[in-house]
């Protein structure tokens, strides 16, 4: 028999979570909704397929050249968007400078026939309005009176301020190599900085990074790119923690990562007869596949976005996609064997946190998991923002816009919250089943072996927009103190499904402001699904149960 969640926990978990979802609105949800409900900009961004034909439009009238084939991917400027956020200047950039260097745009890398080129055009994510753009074109540059005539008609069509206060400074650009070049020497080209002394936000000054050519076309303004020369300090700063961040994410995630599945590999053999093989072989596979679905799903827009140029085919995108499949594969014995040897470690020292689909009360056992770790997933909302309001407060915590992970850079949008299971079902099984059950092998202390899993699983969020970077690593370790919790009090189960509901509605949060309806009825479905699979298995487990007794037993 698998021990019952007593009355007087659910009546407590009960009043966690409703204490918890009131936390979360007044806190999270409420200002999300407040800060879409007052901004300028429409409230959803525009198809990718209307920005990819407004840029197209754009492209050609203003190259004279037509356009083959184009991509639309969402960006953002972190440097910018962080020292807005640090400084609080939204209201100042919504009114001044948002159809300017709006704060969520689309780059959408475009190639032109008859081997006229390449580029990108950037314009609003909510608007369309085309800010700026960069195309590599053939042609020479126009001298200095000829470009100033063209520089002065494009910033007046631009609406940037045109007095005695903007200037117009000659400098020597390089333009980086693309993707398919990048064996062959950059071109150089004379460019422009135009700027205004009435132009700026906080110390952070406007400037417009411009070249101007003579094609086969007439004169061409082929680069118009407005940003912000952000201060020193500010840029210092955040480059010292970019650097700390890749330490922590790198070193200690990804290094202490390796040797965790090492360890999974060496102790799943040394523990086998506490154990069997066939554990865990489905979860494997099931997050193999969104693996796979993640990588690829993210791969076009993550190339798009470094080398600004259309995905190359050939040699090249074989061997991202071998790169791709030879990491998930590497992934996934990781995470194999660290079920089983999670297992093996676990009942080795008397604990059953895994019950079978052959014990007795299964089914019910899976049912009370899922309605638990609902309550369990709305409580580690509300502390998570009472967390992050502390550390705002304490540290000084921002974060700046960074579009790479975003839903609209995901091939299929509508499975974007298929993410949220990758990551319940590898990181509870590699840093909490197996990573707590080892170092308590070791320590012989539940909470004294979970800091150090805490920390690694931790480290592997610090890349995210968050500054200080100590911000995610304190965060992070108290929740997963608190999985940890949920793991030995309930089970790896319920720590599963918490962690799956926990990182949906997040996500989901994105696809309910900003998607398409297929995306809310998709975040819908994953938010339900763990509703779904209990109720299946309870199904399942009454009709064929064959079970004998046996029990959950839980830390101390």
């Amino acid at each position: 028999m698998i021990n019952q969640i007593t009355p007087k926990t659910w009546k407590l978990m009960s009043i966690l979570a409703t204490i918890s979802l009131i936390v979360f609105i007044l806190l999270q949800l409420l200002p999300s909704l407040n800060a879409t409900a007052t901004s300028t900009t429409n409230s959803k961004p525009i198809s990718d397929d209307k920005a990819i034909e407004i840029a197209s439009v754009f492209a050609q009238q203003h190259t004279g050249f037509n356009v083959e084939q184009a991509e639309a991917y969402h960006q953002a400027n972190k440097a910018y968007t962080g020292y807005i956020m640090k400084e609080k200047l939204q209201t100042t950039h919504e009114e001044k400078f948002e159809k300017i260097v709006p704060f969520d745009q689309y780059q959408v890398n475009l190639r032109f026939a008859s081997g006229h080129g390449d580029g990108y055009v950037i314009m609003s994510l909510f608007t369309g309005q085309v800010t700026g753009w960069n195309f590599a074109i053939n042609g020479t540059e126009a001298d200095a009176a000829t470009t100033l005539v063209a520089l002065k008609e494009e910033i007046t069509e631009q609406k940037f301020p045109l007095n005695d206060a903007t200037h117009f400074d000659m400098y020597e650009a390089v333009s980086q190599p693309t993707f398919s070049e990048i064996t062959t020497p950059s071109k150089h080209s004379i460019g422009w900085y135009v700027s205004n002394d009435e132009q700026f936000i906080g110390e952070a000054i406007l400037q417009i990074d411009t070249v101007v050519l003579e094609t086969s076309e007439g004169t061409v303004v082929s680069r118009y790119l407005p940003d912000f020369i952000i201060p020193d300090e500010y840029t210092a700063y955040t480059k010292k923690q970019d650097f700390f961040a890749g330490i922590w994410t790198y070193g200690v995630y990804m290094g202490f990562t390796f040797i965790f599945g090492v360890l999974a590999i060496i102790y799943a053999i040394l523990y086998r007869r506490h154990t069997s093989f066939k554990y865990g072989a489905w979860l494997t596979g099931i997050s193999t596949l969104i693996s796979l679905l993640v990588n690829f799903g993210f791969m076009k827009s993550q190339i798009g976005l470094q080398s600004n140029t259309i995905m190359e085919t050939g040699l090249a995108n074989i061997f991202m996609i071998g790169l791709v499949i030879v990491s998930v594969i590497f992934g996934a014995i990781g995470v194999y064997f660290s079920f089983v040897a999670g297992d093996g470690l676990w009942k080795a020292q008397g604990f059953r946190l895994w019950p079978r689909f052959r014990d007795q009360d299964y089914g019910h056992y899976i049912w009370d998991m899922m309605k638990m770790s609902y309550l369990l997933a709305i409580i580690l909302l509300g502390i998570q923002n009472v967390i992050y309001l502390l550390l705002t407060t304490v540290l000084g915590t921002w974060s700046a816009n960074d579009a790479s992970q975003s839903f609209l850079n995901f091939e299929y949008t509508w499975l974007y919250p298929a993410v949220a299971w990758m990551a319940a079902i590898t990181e509870e099984v590699i840093y909490r089943y197996f990573g707590v059950g080892i170092f308590r092998r070791w320590f012989k202390n539940t909470w004294l072996a979970a800091l150090i899993p805490s920390i690694v699983w931790a480290a592997g969020h610090t890349m995210y927009p968050l500054y200080p970077a100590s911000t995610r690593i304190l965060e992070l370790v108290i929740i997963g103190l608190l999985f940890t919790f949920i793991m030995v009090k309930f089970g790896f189960i319920a720590a599963m499904f918490t962690h799956a509901i926990f990182n949906t509605i997040l996500m989901s949060m994105q696809l309910f402001m900003y998607g398409e309806t297929i995306d809310l009825i998709s975040s819908i479905v994953f938010i339900v699904l763990p509703f779904f699979i209990a109720y299946g298995i309870k199904l399942l487990h009454n009709k064929f149960n064959k079970g004998s007794n046996s029990s959950l037993v839980s830390a101390k």
